[in-house]
């Protein structure tokens, strides 16, 4: 399961924040969780990272080791080609009728 999270941080916690990451990283991959990417927003105070996840429990153990330091929103996400299947399969499921409605 891909899982898109948004860390917001203070700077004064930064230090903090990527030493611990450092020792946890340190142990290895968490188990479960695989880094897809992550982005830094140019002020600093934010990252973005898409892990592939094998369940929820595995990235919410992960996370929990920094909670004291960040605050994360996270979003399960779709890849843009596989989304597009889902939604095409949907909508050859509709009625002719809805099909009209949903494309006005």
């Amino acid at each position: 399961m891909l899982l898109l999270d948004i860390t917001t941080f203070e700077l004064e916690n930064s230090v903090k924040l990527f030493k611990r990451w450092e020792q946890v990283l340190s142990r290895g991959a968490p188990k479960g969780v695989k880094v897809l990417n992550r982005w830094f927003e140019a002020g600093g105070e934010r990252i973005i990272t898409v892990y592939d996840v094998e369940s929820i429990k595995d990235y919410a153990t992960y996370n929990l080791l920094f909670t004291d330091l960040c605050h994360t929103e996270v979003f399960p996400v779709v890849g843009a080609e596989e989304f597009k299947k889902f939604v095409s399969k949907c909508m050859d499921k509709l009625s002719p009728e809805a099909k009209i409605r949903s494309s006005v």
